[in-house]
């Protein structure tokens, strides 16, 4: 899929590992968590423009330069999880906006309800968007957090998801529902299990950020 971003590194590879075993504790998963949205981050902002300025370097020599306006974009974690992303996205876009959408996934249903949400009206008038979710499962809840943004006259075409772990059904649902939308994650999974989960997966990624 064109659309899709399946980021290869050595060191995204070795966090992939710290954040699939069991026995990573609370601490270390964060730590992992924040190091690998570095590289997705880095991967995720490509795409972006700059613009042309001037600097004087130290030498007293005008040097022309390249500037990222993050200003210009918006960062959508979806609680509790996408928090761990958080971080490491101000780390290359500080001045970015952030809008937190919760939401809640029945566990017999698998639907999605959204119970929070702070996409501001404007959400237009950002220029890329960028939601923060470690896990794309079976894509309800990041098509509710899409409708959010829907609703506030943002397009897809806007829109990065940045994800940890995918599954080819949740892709499937988000760019076929999505048009324009891209994806950028870490490890594409083989399947869901019966309870929604990613297998082998992490288990409950807000479980082990936020729970000792």
């Amino acid at each position: 899929m064109n659309s899709v971003i399946l980021v290869k590194h050595p060191l995204v590879s070795d966090r992939l590992r710290t954040l699939r075993d069991r026995e990573t504790g609370t601490e270390l998963f964060r730590r992992a968590l924040r190091e690998l949205g570095l590289v997705l981050a880095v991967e995720a902002t490509r795409h972006l423009p700059t613009r042309e300025t001037t600097v004087v370097t130290p030498l007293g020599v005008e040097a022309r330069v390249e500037e990222v306006d993050s200003a210009r974009c918006l960062l959508v974690p979806v609680l509790r999880a996408g928090l761990g992303f958080v971080d490491s996205f101000f780390e290359f876009l500080p001045k970015a906006g952030v809008a937190h959408v919760g939401v809640a996934r029945d566990h017999d249903t698998l639907e999605a309800r959204v119970y929070l949400s702070s996409v501001p009206g404007n959400a237009f008038e950002y220029d890329h968007v960028f939601i923060l979710d470690p896990m794309l499962a079976t894509g309800n809840t990041s098509v509710k957090v899409l409708e959010l943004l829907r609703e506030a006259g943002c397009s897809s075409d806007k829109v990065t998801l940045v994800c940890a772990f995918a599954v080819e059904p949740g892709i499937e649902r988000v760019v076929r529902g999505f048009p324009g939308i891209r994806i950028v994650t870490a490890s594409i999974d083989p399947v869901l299990n019966d309870s929604g989960y990613i297998v082998p997966g992490l288990g409950d990624a807000g479980d082990r950020l936020f729970l000792t």
